[in-house]
């Protein structure tokens, strides 16, 4: 195929360089709503903070274009000169780039470990776009294709030789390429072309009470969590050094409160061997405001009163944060956080938590989610009226039916787990939260999944999703393709044979 024109591997191979660059380009793109944790974590590699998936992008942009400029010259002229005359640092320069892009690409996958399963899912939500793409460009090949096709067809095969069977042979290959091509979309149906209703929409539970919009683990956002609609906050509880439970993700203050000023010396003291008096000293929102770490205030998101309320919230005490959930009807999704094992309190920890929960009398609005079954146990039996859910890591399996013999109410489990896990509970009636879904293109999926709550940094975004988006039915799905398949190769066939009449084509 083209053996009359020299050089063709050159141009074979910026196109290869062409759809790496373009492939990363596009990847950077469909991740912006998680470009802040990509610029936060090589910012933490390198000591720098900076928009490091800008420049990234911008990088990329160069050989994108390059390759797209030198594709697009030789291709015009390819008739005239029947020879891709690339110049030696082209020769280089398309080689090297394209190991190196596939070599960043391979970079991403390890650096990330089990979140580049987003990646995946993100690529199988614009999956019908992809394909479309590729396909594209596949009819339009097909236009040079069929001269190929028509000068073998006239050529007489008279008996097999192994000459004849290589010079048939790329025939034989696009031909089940492109059968291929035909079939791939309904191997790889995504998850939002559905048979039957669309599941319920999931609840949407505040990640700490929605981290990119409010100072986390705050009283405030409860606050925020209430006035956007939100049906629930989860939150993560410690104990004081005197036996109090109250709200803290990380193992320090540091992060979170200004403990720098307050307690220089106790900067990288487990958060947990503060006293209750000491914690309640500390600010633990005007961090928030000063940082405006997701842009939320620049943008104008955040009321003015609850700014205010920001400045001055402080680190509450889970007694505290029930009376605001139960004030404000939600649910209070438990993430509980063991002490260390020299904490005096450490022997004690879940049932003084337990203690605290249920004197709210607000059973039936609280989740006690829970790695350890032992917990999880104790509660069916004691306080039958809490909701009890197993946490599931993403390489934990649990079967439908290993799961419905614990007596547990939920499963909470990270939202990476395969789409055919989510599926099958779905299918077995069993609720499932997912944690924690910053992705629009993921909410869509796990609601197509029937997914029955997610939590999330950014609740407002999905509050506002009333629908998938690429919601459709599966005989929808096979008309698109076949539409577009017959669609694409008729006018081509028709564009050639017009050609042909009007001799201006062999």
């Amino acid at each position: 195929m083209f053996n009359h024109i020299k050089g063709k591997k050159w141009l074979i191979l910026f196109n290869v360089f062409f759809l790496c660059a373009l492939f990363l380009e596009s990847i950077f793109f469909m991740l912006r709503p998680m470009h802040k944790e990509l610029n936060d974590y090589i910012g933490d590699i390198l000591g720098l903070q900076t928009n490091y998936v800008l420049i990234l992008m911008l990088v990329f942009l160069v050989p994108l274009l390059y390759s797209l400029i030198f594709i697009t010259k030789y291709s015009i002229n390819i008739k005239k000169h029947e020879e891709v005359r690339a110049h030696i640092a082209n020769k280089i320069l398309g080689f090297t780039g394209t190991i190196f892009l596939i070599g960043f690409f391979s970079l991403m996958v390890y650096t990330f470990g089990q979140d580049t399963s987003i990646l995946i899912y993100m690529l199988q939500y614009y999956s019908p776009f992809i394909f479309l793409f590729i396909a594209l460009g596949f009819v339009i090949f097909l236009f040079t294709l069929l001269d190929e096709m028509i000068a073998r067809a006239k050529t007489k095969f008279d008996n097999i030789s192994f000459p004849k069977i290589r010079k048939y042979s790329p025939l034989v290959f696009v031909g089940l390429f492109y059968s291929w091509l035909l079939i791939m979309p309904l191997i790889f149906e995504p998850v939002y072309v559905i048979r039957g209703e669309l599941p319920t929409k999931p609840l949407v539970i505040a990640h700490r009470g929605g981290s990119r919009y409010a100072p986390e683990n705050t009283l405030p956002a409860v606050t925020y969590a209430a006035q956007i609609g939100a049906d629930g906050v989860e939150f993560d509880v410690q104990i004081s050094y005197d036996g109090v439970p109250f709200l803290m993700h990380d193992d320090t203050l540091k992060r979170t409160t200004n403990v720098s000023e307050s307690f220089p010396a106790l900067v990288d003291t487990p958060a947990s061997f503060f006293n209750i008096s000491q914690l309640q000293t500390l600010n633990a929102g005007a961090w928030y405001v000063e940082q405006d770490p997701y842009d939320k205030i620049s943008e104008g998101e955040i009321s003015a009163d609850l700014l205010d309320d920001y400045q001055t919230a402080i680190v509450p005490t889970l007694e505290q944060e029930m009376t605001y959930l139960k004030n404000n009807n939600l649910i209070a999704n438990v993430d509980f956080k063991t002490p260390p094992a020299n904490h005096p309190f450490y022997d004690q920890y879940f049932n003084i938590c337990l203690s605290v929960i249920t004197a709210a009398n607000y059973d039936s609005k609280v989740w006690i989610t829970s790695y350890n079954p032992e917990w999880l146990n104790n509660v069916t039996t004691e306080y039958p009226d809490l909701v009890t859910a197993i946490s599931l890591e993403l390489y934990d399996h649990m079967t439908p039916e290993e799961f419905l013999a614990t007596g547990y109410d939920m499963i909470n489990t990270a939202h990476q787990k395969r789409n055919s896990e989510f599926r099958a509970y779905y299918e077995a009636g069993i609720k499932v939260n997912a944690w924690t879904v910053n992705m629009a293109s993921r909410f869509e999926q796990l609601w197509a999944l029937g997914v029955y709550s997610i939590t999330t940094d950014e609740p407002i975004v999905y509050i506002r999703i009333n629908r998938p988006t690429l919601l459709m039915d599966k005989t929808t799905y096979i008309l698109i393709w076949v539409l577009s398949y017959t669609v694409g190769v008729a006018i081509v066939i028709g564009i050639k044979l017009f050609l042909i009449k009007k001799g201006k084509y062999s």
